[in-house]
């Protein structure tokens, strides 16, 4: 590699997981690859994103978060064309309801219909057809999003970081990030653990659920939490088709998705666990969030009530595969997107909100263009990473506000 060309990168991204490998891709297909470089300290994709459920919906209350979501088809599309297997299921979102929830259900689907997401009612027997799991009485209200999807989330995120170096950016590995470096409220670089030193004149913190512990040192307190996500996968049943359809039952805050046989299920806990970051390892292998509830039983348990109305089998069922990881939920349930208010060159991608994969298409347009100082397609100032001021992101009552976020989710 030429002098000349190591010298024209001068724009970094800390993290090789979905956001990270979005916005280099984005980069990349804006002519920019030659200037990025990746700095991942593990496996790529290898960290909270290989353990995402990956749904890609986009039936959202707000306009903006369906704009973000359409980008990731859009990048799924192209990278598709671009050789690339993604592990995609156009499975299709089946969202039911009992009646009470009926009105609020159709309103959803007529304000997502206003957006252009299409949708359409099943008959009791279609909905028997998409999920013969559900209880067939639970279900007074049905609506089917059919262009929703689920993937495979370690390959999406390797697929954009292919693209991406296809397109030039280079990728670097066991380059474990400490400090950002800057000087007159210019970023300069990165300083790795092992004492080398990486000039850039922009640098773009994307390091999920631990960009807190690069941001706070430089007066930049993110206003997100590390919170745990967690699903269960029950054993192989005839019920379970292997096209069935994700469903959604917002009522309860569950839902679930085929998974080789079974059913990948998750549900929103009273009280999720949540840690400080600088109680995250790098390594998430045997990590445990609440030795008390290490395996997630107390919250199954917890829960099992309320999903039995939907799914009578839950209690009869072997759960074969438990999967928990951090994902990062902010104070306020909103992204934290955009450039530092105070050291110029720096950005911010981080604060997913346990929907990192539906969103990833759209971080990585919106980044690339803030970065390149173009338009962006779509206003930022509500993802502002500054927007909560001052404040202490170590905090236990703000910590417990950001699981809070969590509690109360209904969406994929």
């Amino acid at each position: 590699m030429s002098a000349d060309l190591e010298r024209s990168r001068d724009i970094v991204i800390i993290g090789g997981g979905i956001f990270a490998a979005a916005i280099a891709w984005y980069l990349a297909r804006q002519g920019q690859g030659h200037r990025v470089t990746i700095l991942e300290r593990g496996h790529p994709a290898g960290g909270a994103t290989s353990r995402a459920a990956a749904l890609v919906t986009q039936i959202r209350d707000d306009p903006v978060l369906v704009g973000l979501a359409r980008e990731t088809f859009l990048a799924m599309q192209a990278l598709e064309a671009d050789g690339e297997h993604l592990g995609r299921h156009d499975a299709g979102a089946l969202h039911v309801v009992s009646h009470p929830g009926a009105e609020a259900l159709l309103r959803r689907a007529e304000a997502a219909a206003a957006l252009g997401v299409r949708s359409q009612r099943p008959s009791r027997a279609e909905v028997q057809v998409r999920a013969p799991w559900l209880r067939r009485q639970a279900c007074d209200c049905a609506v089917f999003f059919p262009d929703d999807c689920y993937v495979d989330p370690y390959l999406l995120a390797s697929a954009y970081l292919k693209a991406a170096v296809r397109g030039g950016v280079r990728l670097m590995r066991d380059a474990d990030v400490r400090h950002v470096l800057h000087a007159d409220a210019q970023v300069t670089g990165v300083e790795l653990s092992d004492g080398r030193r990486l000039d850039a004149r922009v640098v773009v913190n994307a390091a999920g659920a631990w960009a807190n512990l690069l941001s706070v040192e430089l007066g930049l307190p993110l206003p997100m939490a590390p919170v745990r996500s967690q699903y269960w996968i029950t054993e192989h049943a005839p019920i379970f088709p292997r096209n069935g359809a994700i469903v959604f039952m917002p009522e309860i805050r569950a839902y679930a998705r085929p998974e080789i046989g079974g059913l990948l299920f998750g549900i929103r806990e009273r009280s999720p666990a949540v840690v400080d970051p600088r109680q995250l390892p790098a390594d998430l292998s045997g990590f445990v969030f609440d030795p008390a509830d290490a395996d997630g039983w107390e919250n199954l348990a917890e829960g099992a009530e309320t999903l039995e109305a939907f799914f009578p089998a839950v209690r009869s069922l072997r759960i074969a595969h438990y999967v928990t990881g951090p994902s990062s939920y902010t104070h306020d349930g909103q992204l934290i997107l955009g450039a530092s208010r105070s050291i110029d060159g720096l950005f911010v991608a981080a604060g997913c909100n346990g929907s990192g994969i539906t969103f990833s298409g759209g971080v990585g347009r919106l980044l690339a263009e803030l970065v390149l100082d173009a338009t962006p397609f779509i206003p930022p100032a509500r993802f502002d990473p500054a927007r909560r001021g001052s404040f202490d992101p170590h905090a236990p009552a703000f910590l417990a506000r950001c699981a809070a976020t969590r509690a109360g989710k209904a969406s994929g």
